[in-house]
């Protein structure tokens, strides 16, 4: 394709093809785009061909005029993508239909929502599976659901949606960490995981969850080659915490009984003291980074540990963003989610990404599409996921934009924040 504007097509054309395999191999659609995004590092490629099987599964990926495969459906895009995955949700919250109100400090915000909850009495299987099929309509392929129980479950299971089940542990009692985690294993064993679900373990916070009980954590994921994910430099309260012991979280822990009476503070940030401990790595996942400083962001990169970023709630609750560049800039893997509905209205991830493209329009081209699809599925552990290449299963993404030329730069921008119009064409839930 040449310079200059990016020509609109809008059809989705469908015309057999004479070499078109016998009945007894899976159904094959090839789907042309005048640009395709393969992602995972992979620059644009034009004029493109996509050929993809009954289930999603990418059989080959050329130039169309280079094409080898038989195909028996064949549909026409201008831009094609990977399936997007939103990294962080809490669909406990999914019978919600507005947020918590924020803007008054996160324990307010906090203390609202688990009152909340008690109040809510639809039932929950049906809003996750709702809530998961709306996601799906968007475009999102992946979750990763954070939850301190199973209760959510039937409604992943349901959903036929691929999920990362993070089973969030917290704990402040060093004396409670092995209590803790061996009740958590129990329950793990106890449960029949759905063919969508895989499960992974996670950590609450760092004012929720002793030193003890996170290296626990950590030497069980480990042993696993599993990520583990925290809740981290969501708010400055957390900071104040470890390095003075003050702030109003001693004060509401006591209220909740989940004080630890031999709690000191280490007098540094917990990102730093987590250093101490030997716990950041390329298996820790931080969420939010609201707080984090740039020295703190260039531990966590130099420590190969990854991101998840939640805008839209940091916004909600404290109305801070995190650090966009300097995490882009770090080096740091990262990805999106949005968190759960709760703290934001919106169930779809490239919203998220769109105030990161506003607040940091200046960053490598590609990077925010890459944190949406690839380094999404990676942080997940889902290999298959966002990218486009033989073998994988990422679903498709067609999008139509309107006026941008053909250099990356152009196409993510239109993509993320003025689509004509955004359709995933393969792969559906189980």
């Amino acid at each position: 394709m040449g310079p200059g504007p990016m020509p609109l097509l809008r059809r989705i054309g469908h015309l057999s093809n004479p070499s078109a395999p016998v009945a007894s191999m899976s159904f094959r659609t090839l789907h042309t785009a005048e640009m395709l995004l393969p992602m995972g590092g992979a620059g644009p490629l034009a004029d493109a061909a996509v050929v993809v099987d009954d289930r999603g599964v990418v059989l080959e990926v050329a130039e169309l005029r280079m094409l080898r495969s038989p195909y028996d459906r064949r549909c026409d895009h201008q831009i094609v993508m990977p399936g997007v995955v939103n990294c962080h949700t809490h669909l406990t919250d999914a019978r919600r239909t507005e947020p918590v109100p924020g803007g008054e400090g996160f324990i307010r915000w906090a203390s609202g929502l688990l009152s909340g909850r008690d109040a809510e009495t639809a039932d929950l299987s049906s809003a996750v599976a709702d809530l998961l099929g709306r996601m799906h309509a968007l475009g999102t392929v992946a979750v990763g659901e954070v939850a301190n129980n199973f209760d959510t479950l039937e409604g992943i299971a349901r959903s036929g949606m691929r999920c990362r089940f993070i089973h969030e542990l917290i704990g402040l009692r060093r004396d409670r960490a092995e209590p803790i985690m061996a009740h958590a294993l129990e329950a793990e064993q106890g449960v029949t995981w759905p063919e969508n679900v895989s499960y992974a373990l996670g950590a609450h916070a760092p004012y929720s969850v002793s030193p003890e009980l996170m290296l626990l954590i950590a030497e069980r994921s480990r042993r696993r080659g599993m990520f583990f994910y925290e809740h981290l430099a969501e708010d400055p309260d957390e900071r104040t915490f470890y390095t003075t012991g003050g702030g109003p979280w001693p004060e509401f822990l006591r209220k909740v009984g989940s004080w630890e009476p031999s709690w000191s503070a280490p007098g540094i940030s917990p990102i730093e003291f987590y250093d101490t401990l030997g716990l950041l790595d390329e298996h820790f996942v931080a969420v939010h980074l609201t707080d984090a400083g740039d020295d703190e962001l260039a531990l966590l990169a130099a420590r190969r540990a990854s991101a998840i970023l939640s805008p839209s709630s940091n916004l909600h609750i404290t109305g801070r963003l995190p650090r966009f560049r300097e995490i882009a800039g770090s080096g740091m893997r990262f990805a999106f989610g949005t968190d759960g509905r709760g703290s934001n209205r919106s169930i779809d991830v490239f919203d998220e990404a769109r105030i990161m493209l506003h607040a940091a329009d200046d960053l490598p081209p590609g990077i925010i599409l890459e944190a949406l699809t690839s380094s999404g599925a990676a942080i997940l552990g889902f290999d298959d996921l966002g990218a486009i290449r033989p073998g994988a299963r990422p679903g498709l993404i067609a999008v139509e934009i309107d006026g941008a030329g053909d250099d990356l730069r152009g196409m993510e921008r239109s993509i993320i924040s003025s689509p004509i119009s955004r359709t995933l064409i393969s792969q559906h839930p189980e």
